[in-house]
């Protein structure tokens, strides 16, 4: 025990191996000034070399040897293996713990952590072995909150690995993001119930990192005042967190889409074009209907879908509905939309595609795609969207208000470009937060 915490004071105040180099750290971090005091200096030199004899990993390894049942030895040794990048060291460390078959919280969240590093460092992206390691990630995140249901450490943990997987497989599954912000929320007020709050401890809800992912979540799934705040906060407790950048892509994103769908900016549609697409779209269903194809339905691969027009769709999924519309403007944000070119443009347009449209009736809304590359919705053709997604957005930020109604396309095979869907324009998903 003795070495277990020689080495633990080691690894936490990071005194080195060097004996000068821990000397002189040593006088920066004691205020030594008064060399008249020579019996105190020497004890304290003495002292020094006795901490500079051996390693932090070398104490350690030694305690955890000796008595292999010290679980803080083998936890603090996987942390200083890990800050050497000794992955695969950590990994041990932490499978000797949980080996033993007695449930530690603790190393279950450690071991999740690290199982996502091993997965970001290790494996290609979207390869089995990432899979496989995002999916353990998760396994050993949910065993902690077994454990202690309303600990909020254990439930981001549930939060960070389902936001992994989400990436891992495509970034397609649109419930795993409501099942990460929900875990988020719990983290943030101490499990379900809240009963976690009474004790620092257990919630997170001063931890700007929780804000921070839970911020990016609200994005993903377009709860845009949500994202907002959530940024704020996180910057708040943290200036350091890059949420500037978030908060101008969002706000740029929503200004172009704001701005298109009321026909002001540069991405505004322009009324008189609106009432052409619209009556070529008209013309296009009545000729449809004249050929036997139906104007009111759309067959696509064996299912037929009913043709809708946007002010009719309700919130959420519209299961078995189809709405025929044409882009009139690109609203995609990019460095030139944002102030001071940024680079929180580059991490939007890492998340999605955005287009103002405008639909039979001459409704105008906002269209959201994911897991396209720019350039696959073309301007001049006809876009057939299947079982779209609807929310209306309201979101008022410093003063202004914005508002218009977005039909989300999570999917490549929701959106038909021409009568088919783009075959070779899908994109590879990226990792939308640096906090994984």
């Amino acid at each position: 025990r003795v070495l277990y915490l020689r080495g633990r004071l080691l690894e936490a105040v990071g005194v080195v191996r060097d004996a000068k180099g821990a000397r002189s750290e040593g006088d920066d971090r004691l205020g030594v000034a008064d060399s008249t005091e020579t019996s105190d200096l020497a004890k304290l030199e003495s002292s020094r070399e006795t901490l500079a004899r051996d390693s932090a990993e070398d104490l350690l390894k030694r305690a955890a040897k000796l008595d292999p049942g010290l679980d803080g030895a083998w936890l603090t040794l996987a942390q200083t293996l890990w800050k050497k990048n000794d992955l695969a060291g950590a990994r041990h460390c932490y499978d000797a713990v949980l080996a033993r078959g007695t449930p530690h919280k603790k190393a279950l969240c450690a071991a999740s952590m690290l199982c996502r590093s091993l997965a970001k460092s290790r494996a290609d992206p979207g390869s089995d072995a990432q899979k496989a390691l995002v999916a353990e990630s998760l396994k050993l995140a949910k065993d902690a909150v077994r454990l202690d249901v309303d600990d909020g450490h254990a439930w981001y943990q549930v939060g960070t690995a389902t936001m992994s997987v989400f990436f891992a497989r495509g970034a397609t599954d649109k419930a795993l993001l409501l099942t990460a912000l929900k875990a988020y929320e719990n983290a943030e007020k101490g499990g379900p119930t809240g009963a976690g709050a009474r004790d620092p401890e257990k919630h997170m809800r001063d931890h700007p990192d929780v804000h921070f992912n839970r911020a990016v979540v609200c994005r993903y799934v377009e709860r845009y005042g949500e994202a907002l705040a959530g940024f704020a906060e996180a910057a708040r407790l943290d200036p350091a967190l890059p949420t500037k950048s978030e908060v101008d892509a969002v706000l740029a994103a929503l200004a172009r889409l704001d701005d298109g769908c009321r026909g002001a900016g540069a991405s505004g549609r322009k009324p008189k074009r609106a009432a052409a697409i619209a009556r070529s779209l008209r013309e296009e269903e009545d000729t449809l209907r004249e050929r036997g194809g139906g104007g009111e339905s759309v067959a696509y691969e064996g299912t037929s879908y009913a043709t809708k027009r946007v002010v009719d769709l309700q919130t959420g999924a519209n299961a078995g509905s189809a709405v025929r519309a044409r882009a009139v403007a690109d609203a995609t944000a990019n460095k030139q939309t944002l102030d001071g070119g940024v680079s929180g443009s580059e991490t939007l347009g890492a998340l999605n595609l955005h287009y103002v449209a405008v639909d039979a009736a001459g409704d105008v809304f906002a269209i959201s795609v994911y897991g396209l590359e720019d350039g696959a919705v073309r301007m001049s053709s006809t876009l057939t969207l299947l079982n779209p997604d609807v929310r209306d957005v309201d979101v008022t930020w410093n003063g202004r208000r914005y508002q218009f109604r977005l039909v989300r396309v999570d999917l490549p095979k929701q959106i038909l470009v021409g009568g088919r869907m783009p075959v070779g324009r899908i994109a590879r998903p990226r990792m939308a937060s640096t906090n994984l």
